[in-house]
């Protein structure tokens, strides 16, 4: 396999990874208080080194507001243009709570794998 092969399997794997758990960052980052889109989509890429694109987080946040997991209010943002907030609901702490668990859970488990560790 060559280099350029390898790169671009590797990539298609990672985006797909970030891609699986990017609903359990956006809702780690509105866990710690209510934000608007472009201001989460900073946050999670300064703390978190992961870049999210305008065009996947809209609809992934969309998509949780309609499973009750945030809701939104809008808001008037600096220079006035209104601006839409979200912030968690309680049905979405209890859905987070558990993606925590499994997460660790998860990670956990394949952490022992990579460092060839057993139970």
């Amino acid at each position: 396999m060559d280099m350029t092969e390898l790169s671009n399997t590797v990539a298609k794997w990672e985006i797909q990874l970030r891609k699986g758990v990017l609903e359990l960052v956006i809702l780690l980052s509105l866990r710690e208080r209510e934000q608007y889109g472009f201001e989460l989509i900073s946050g999670i890429a300064k703390r978190a080194s992961l870049e999210l694109p305008e065009g996947t987080i809209y609809p992934l946040l969309l998509r949780l507001s309609k499973d009750a997991l945030v809701t939104t209010r809008s808001g008037a943002g600096d220079g006035g243009a209104p601006r839409k907030y979200y912030s968690l609901t309680p049905r979405g702490q209890t859905i987070l709570s558990a993606m925590i668990r499994s997460w660790t859970e998860l990670s956990f488990s394949v952490q022992r794998l990579v460092t060839g560790a057993t139970l």
